[in-house]
């Protein structure tokens, strides 16, 4: 073998090595994407918040703009938060809530401002109720899921109705903007825009949502 061929193969073989390694670590950051923490709020909204995780939760500071993950099993939840993401599910600090008829944010605060989108009337407000949500999905080809008992509040976990009488699910938005009104007696606007990734291959379970806070409404 002559010198320059020795070199040639030495460096097709360098190139391999070096296309393998990123190969490799591009895959981890596929496969890996259950580890990517929550990023904080830009500019109120949210974007890709990862739920696909069924044993978590994503609590949310709408106040500061903050979020944490936690196992559904975490029993020391964190000091301030306002609302908390579990897949699709969601639920609330001592909050209660209100599906209101706006298509979107600008049109709910333009109403506020002109005065035709009043403050509901207390009886209208929805608070968080018992009910269950799925921990563990690896049974489904067995014929069932584990569960366990957990608030939600029935009225946020209307912006995604999701049909499991079909496989794959489908999913219908409501696209429809929610007041949350908080345990502190201050109001937030909330609207979901999303639950799907782009950038990790159209991966389900990345939920986004814009919102407003505080939203002064008159009563």
């Amino acid at each position: 073998m002559t010198k320059t061929n020795f070199i040639t193969r030495l460096k097709t073989k360098i190139n391999l090595l070096l296309l393998l390694s990123f190969m490799m670590a591009a895959c981890d950051k596929i496969y890996d994407n259950d580890k990517i923490e929550p990023q904080p709020a830009v500019g109120q909204s949210y974007q890709n918040i990862n739920c696909t995780d069924y044993a978590k939760w994503v609590y949310i500071n709408l106040h500061n703009g903050d979020s944490i993950t936690l196992s559904y099993e975490q029993a020391t939840l964190p000091d301030a938060w306002d609302i908390a993401l579990h897949r699709y599910d969601v639920k609330t600090n001592g909050g209660k809530a209100v599906e209101t008829s706006y298509g979107s944010l600008d049109e709910l605060k333009a109403a506020v401002d002109d005065g035709t989108m009043t403050l509901p009337a207390d009886e209208l407000w929805e608070p968080d109720a018992e009910d269950s949500i799925i921990v563990d999905m690896s049974h489904m080809m067995e014929g069932y899921l584990v569960r366990s008992a957990s608030a939600i509040n029935r009225v946020l976990c209307r912006w995604l109705d999701v049909d499991l009488s079909s496989m794959p699910p489908i999913y219908t938005p409501s696209d429809k903007v929610y007041l949350l009104l908080l345990r502190d007696g201050t109001v937030a606007a909330i609207r979901f825009t999303g639950i799907i990734n782009q950038q990790l291959y159209s991966t389900k379970g990345y939920i986004s949502f814009d919102y407003c806070y505080p939203l002064t409404i008159k009563q």
